[in-house]
């Protein structure tokens, strides 16, 4: 996609071509349309258009985010979309009325082409595939609209959410992988489109992420299809309410179920190696704000699942182990706040980073062994694999200090066998799950991506440039293996 800046500067009939509606359109009907229009640089929170103000144009937003509503009688505002770019806004006023009869404002800044309605009617009464499109758009609304109330009234407010995503994401879902849509809105304004609190939207995405269905980065939410597709499943049909919940959640002195109790014992294997990578970060200077905000993240993530073991009835075997990891955590915690300045702070961080990771190792190697089935030892399996994504990341920019290249070289080739070994594991055991089989696939496709950012030669790119994509690498990859923990987890149900 091209900057806002690059659009601006675009011929009009050309950056009509990006619009959907118009794309493939006859060259004369084209130019026809583009000396009809004009390309608005609006910055953000603009009214672009008022209720009792006549329609001359049609208005299509070319970049940005515009939200389109109604004042109620108490003058609170009703959100009736938030268009993205590509969209035609106020399409059934357009074509049906003489005056706007809602609002609509620039979310943040934004690019509008404006097309003289007059001419946008003509060219659709000429052009069948342009008046198919637009009546497709129609009837694409007017669904929507009839899917909102029906789903206002009778969907939980996660499937609200869920099909809010869903509709960001169009037609891209695959079997298995992640999807990406970037929220073009603030949550409070999404809250308001779907007649929700803010708070309620928040805890609705949380929720979405503790059971594996989305990770949320900023704006970026990541859908993970197979676990929705199995969330959906259970639910009966694709679009019907979400009842999907987590089961391994537990009180103080309750018991979870095996695969759960192995896959959140093994979370502290990566967690360990993902501080050591933020820290590690910050010492290099490779962005730091980030990479500080990460750290503390992490860290939290850490001590939260410590104390979700706390409340979860444990062996005495377990329960030693879960002790050795508190103390070996305290003393890493300690080193991981110190100054990322000097080599034996960085030392110091290795080794614990270590020392951390063996001590959660045993403890999840334990409850896979106590559970004594071999779904619980396939999760820890594939719980290895999560781990060792973060794992060679971490001896990837541990690597830069002195003198650690051969010890450190060996631990990556090792980690780098060990993966491969475990997805051979893994597929042998689900050759009879195609959803486990595709999103094995899908890791497989991530891990050559991977090796390919950490193998990756200077060339023409500095040092700094090539950590910051190996980093970028093993999140995209960590996303879809943490996913296939939890499939995993779920084969054993």
């Amino acid at each position: 996609m091209t900057s806002r800046e690059d659009r601006l500067a675009i011929e009009p009939r050309a950056l009509l071509a990006c619009i959907p509606m118009f794309a493939g359109l006859k060259a004369d009907r084209l130019s026809r349309l583009g000396a009809a229009c004009r390309v608005l640089d609006l910055p953000g929170h603009r009214a672009v258009f008022s209720a009792g103000q006549p329609i001359k144009e049609a208005l299509f937003l070319a970049a940005g985010a515009i939200k389109r509503f109604a004042l109620l009688a108490d003058q609170a505002e009703k959100v009736l979309e938030l268009v993205r770019p590509g969209q035609m806004l106020a399409l059934s006023e357009v074509f049906s009325a003489r005056a706007y009869a809602s609002f609509a404002e620039t979310v943040e800044p934004s690019v509008v082409i404006a097309i003289a309605v007059d001419v946008l009617r003509e060219v659709v009464g000429r052009d069948a595939v342009l008046c198919m499109r637009l009546l497709e758009a129609v009837a694409q609304s007017h669904y929507a609209s009839e899917f909102e109330v029906v789903t206002h009234h009778s969907h939980l407010v996660t499937q609200r959410v869920l099909d809010y995503l869903l509709g960001l994401a169009g037609d891209q879902r695959g079997m298995a992988g992640e999807t990406t849509v970037k929220l073009g809105a603030s949550k409070s304004l999404i809250a308001s489109r779907l007649d929700i609190a803010p708070e309620t939207f928040s805890r609705t995405l949380r929720k979405l992420s503790e059971d594996g269905i989305i990770v949320v980065e900023g704006r970026l939410v990541h859908i993970q299809n197979v676990m929705l597709a199995i969330a959906e499943r259970s639910s009966g049909g694709e679009r019907a309410p979400l009842t999907y919940q987590r089961q391994e959640r537990s009180g103080a002195g309750q018991e979870m179920s095996a695969a759960a109790l192995v896959n959140v014992c093994g979370r502290h294997r990566m967690l360990s190696q993902r501080m050591a990578t933020a820290w590690c970060m910050i010492a290099r200077e490779l962005s730091v704000a980030s990479s500080r905000v990460a750290l503390r993240k992490y860290a939290q993530q850490f001590e939260r699942t410590m104390m979700q073991l706390d409340a979860t009835s444990l062996s005495s075997r377990l329960r030693g182990r879960y002790n050795d990891l508190r103390r070996v955590w305290l003393s890493y915690r300690e080193a991981l706040a110190g100054a990322a300045t000097d080599r034996a702070g960085a030392d110091r961080v290795f080794e614990l980073s270590e020392q951390t990771l063996d001590a959660a190792d045993l403890l999840a190697a334990t409850a896979a062994e106590r559970a004594g089935t071999a779904a619980a030892y396939m999760v820890n399996v594939a719980g290895r694999n999560r781990m060792l994504c973060a794992r060679l990341v971490k001896l990837y920019l541990f690597n830069g200090w002195p003198d650690r290249s051969r010890k450190l070289g060996r631990l990556i080739d090792s980690s780098r066998q060990e993966f491969f070994a475990n997805m051979r594991t893994l597929s042998a055991y689900s050759a009879d799950s195609p959803e486990a089989q595709a999103q094995l696939r899908v890791d497989a496709e991530q891990w050559q991506h991977f090796l390919a950012a950490l193998d990756a030669a200077p060339a023409n790119r500095s040092s700094q440039d090539l950590a910051l994509a190996a980093v970028a690498a093993s999140e995209e990859l960590l996303r879809n293996v943490d996913t296939t923990v939890k499939l995993y987890e779920r084969l054993t149900r």
